[in-house]
């Protein structure tokens, strides 16, 4: 339940300014799957290394899938909250927490069509999605994706503290911020009455695989193949922007340059390009992920799909100090490894308590690194990890804020995301 308390509590938790949660957990394939059901891989016969690896992560042991999609309406509608989806919606008992945002019998998904069912939810986020960007209501659309051992209740109110920074320091910007948000959980916490936090604390490595498997789902359908064909159907032209947090960067960064290796079968995904901007705050994740360097010793983009992608830094994170088989992209040691010789890639810079950059973002480059020593600095109230979650204050708001700014600016002299008939 700590991954679907907002199907219980659809009112309390909430994202405070309307749009979506999609929430994904995790379920035994004999409880999820109809028997002899396989998953769909969206290149079923590819011969490459890493694909196959990919395809057999996702279907080893648990499977991820998609349990409830819920619409949150803006302030002072009429409406309230309602289910897109919700995979445990079941007519024999009382009505349902969450109304059906349909009027008529809200359908009943099967526990052993949970998996498949989460096409159909998917599909109903996109028709919704159709009407929201065809209103020309909204200037962007921003997924957030929150890290380890945060719960739904927890990530909501987190992602209402992001979308809220940005909204404060957009405010000398008239109508240039009005962000049709969907906010994605997922299953990032081992729970035990008798064994935490070492139990939390022992989930590291299987949550790390946890939030790949994340951005190569259900995360990456979403990013890939559901907002780009609600784009397209609704001949709008929305920015995409991604924004992750610690594991929730890692599962971000896995969607928009990997996922999703699932399909439905219905064809390969709509776009080439997932995301046009990618923030991720003091990501989780081996900064090989997305720069390598050549022969030559120049770095290459391994994530073409992003338009533009940023990485915060911090010397006073402590979660992100070390790593077993490289440097993670929010500690202090890879943005001196990646900014220490000039590239044509990166564009680095540094971050005052304000969370002004000198020099300002431009995305003359692909990549901006920024060095928030300065800015991600405090404890977050009740986390660990030094300064690792200090990204929710309205300072870290003007940082977001001059970021996307960037990315409005640039985007009018670059050519539109490449889209696949």
């Amino acid at each position: 339940m700590h991954y679907h308390s907002a199907v219980y509590y659809p009112d309390e938790i909430s994202l405070r300014d309307g749009g979506y949660i999609v929430g994904i957990e995790k379920g035994d394939p004999d409880k999820i799957l109809q028997p002899e059901e396989h998953l769909t891989f969206e290149q079923p016969n590819s011969t490459d290394k890493t694909v196959r690896n990919q395809q057999a992560a996702v279907h080893e042991g648990k499977i991820m899938f998609v349990s409830h999609i819920i619409r949150n309406q803006l302030p002072g509608s009429a409406k309230r909250n309602c289910t897109l989806f919700d995979a445990y919606y079941r007519s024999a008992a009382t009505a349902p927490p969450v109304r059906d945002c349909n009027p008529e019998q809200p359908p009943e998904i099967a526990s052993k069509d949970a998996y498949s069912s989460g096409w159909k939810g998917m599909n109903a986020l996109q028709q919704a999605l159709n009407v929201d960007i065809a209103s020309r209501a909204y200037t962007h659309i921003v997924v957030v994706v929150m890290g380890w051992n945060t719960v739904q209740e927890e990530a909501v109110r987190n992602i209402n503290s992001i979308i809220r920074g940005i909204k404060h320091a957009s405010e000398g910007s008239p109508g240039a911020f009005n962000p049709l948000v969907i906010g994605v959980t997922w299953p990032s916490q081992w729970n035990s009455p008798w064994l935490d936090p070492i139990y939390k604390l022992t989930s590291f490595g299987t949550k790390a695989k946890d939030a790949d498997e994340v951005g190569l789902t259900w995360l990456g359908v979403l990013l890939g193949n559901t907002i780009p064909r609600a784009n397209i159907q609704a001949k709008g032209s929305l920015p995409v922007v991604a924004i992750g947090h610690s594991f929730g960067a890692r599962a971000a960064t896995m969607a928009a340059c990997d996922g999703p290796v699932i399909a439905d079968g219905s064809g390969p995904r709509s776009s080439k390009q997932t995301v046009d901007l990618l923030i991720n705050y003091q990501g989780a994740f081996l900064t090989d992920r997305l720069l390598d360097k050549g022969p030559d010793g120049a770095l290459r983009d391994k994530c073409p799909r992003a338009r533009s992608i940023a990485l915060t830094s911090s010397k006073n994170d402590t979660a992100v100090k070390r790593a077993l088989w490289g440097l993670y992209a929010g500690s202090e040691e890879s943005y001196l490894e990646y900014c220490s010789v000039p590239s044509t890639l990166i564009n680095c810079v540094k971050a005052n308590a304000a969370g002004q950059t000198i020099p300002p973002p431009t995305f003359g480059r692909r990549v901006t690194y920024i060095n928030s020593d300065a800015l991600i600095t405090y404890n977050a109230f009740y986390t660990g990890g030094g300064a690792h979650s200090d990204i929710y204050r309205d300072e870290q708001g003007v940082l977001s804020w001059s970021l996307i700014k960037a990315l409005s600016d640039k985007s009018s002299s670059l050519p539109a995301s490449v889209v696949q008939p």
